[in-house]
């Protein structure tokens, strides 16, 4: 049975779309788990060997085909798109995937966390499927692209997979998909940390200093960037004062104010003196990652 993935991206993703949960750009575009939404989408399918794949395209449309003239996608255009409610436009998409696969995994979007199990599992349905987590339907679904009702006959497939029921669009979407999409990498994927700590006869500048400064320079208070790093006030100075001893300049301009601990600003020599912090540490990960990629890559 030769199964292929149809993604329906012909929703109105336009002006209305723009300031929802901070979205400012095209839905299927948005910066997402270092790609975009869509072209994440196509590699999960390609990944699980799902082919060909057709996408329905409506607003913005050109942009979208351009965005897309690499990844070896049909594409179709819905110009009624507008008009058009999700099933017609399913519809349209399913008649242009008929004569190209047996099966359709059918998939809106703005729902871009379904896992890879998840499409294993509708690989393996031998009928019309759709993926179930805590007893709400997600999606992508199995369809048959030559039957008249694509619903009928669906198995409900119990997942453990909760992306399947994560959009985008819904209220917080945005921070809850790209949290899920993190953690899933974080939990199937080899990586490193890479720490920087600065010394003499012993370390004196490192991540909490750093962190503590930002938080500093963000609040223009002591007492408000230790209670931010879960720490005491005066545990918060003597890291700061050990800083400006080793250093021999001052990190911050201070203006007391009792036991609140007044205002305080970070001052030139220390602002660049966590500038250049900041670019070395990004550039040993950087560096760092390619050694990685020779060391541990075959392990991935």
């Amino acid at each position: 049975m030769k199964t292929g993935a149809v993604i329906i991206a012909s929703g109105d993703y336009g002006e209305e779309q723009r300031e929802n949960e901070g979205i400012h750009l095209f839905l299927p575009m948005y910066p997402l788990d270092g790609t975009t939404v869509i072209k994440g989408e196509i590699a999960r399918f390609r990944k699980a060997g799902v082919s060909p794949i057709v996408v329905l395209a409506g607003c913005h449309s050109e942009t979208l085909k351009l965005h897309l003239s690499h990844n070896n996608v049909i594409f179709v255009e819905d110009e009624a798109y507008r008009e058009h409610s999700f099933e017609e436009a399913l519809k349209l998409a399913l008649e242009t995937a008929a004569p190209l696969m047996d099966r359709a995994l059918v998939l809106p979007v703005e729902y871009p966390a379904f896992g890879e199990e998840t499409v294993e599992a509708l690989l393996k349905a031998e009928q019309a499927a759709v993926p179930v987590y805590g007893g709400q339907a997600g999606w992508p679904r199995s369809v048959v692209p030559g039957e008249k009702d694509t619903k009928a006959g669906q198995d409900r497939i119990l997942v453990e997979d909760p992306g399947v029921c994560y959009s985008l669009l819904d209220a917080g979407g945005i921070e809850r998909v790209s949290a899920y999409l993190k953690a899933r990498w974080d939990a199937a994927t080899l990586h490193f940390k890479t720490k920087l700590v600065i010394s003499k006869e012993e370390d004196f500048f490192g991540p909490g200093v750093y962190h503590l400064l930002q938080y500093i320079d963000e609040t223009g208070s002591i007492q408000a960037a230790a209670v931010k790093m879960n720490m005491s006030y005066s545990k918060g100075w003597k890291m700061i004062n050990k800083v400006e001893k080793e250093l021999g300049f001052r990190f911050l301009n201070r203006c007391n104010g009792g036991k609140n601990g007044g205002s305080s600003t970070i001052t030139p020599e220390g602002r660049l003196f966590m500038e250049r912090y900041h670019a070395m540490l990004e550039d040993m990960k950087r560096i760092t990652r390619g050694f990685f990629e020779v060391y541990f890559g075959e392990f991935q």
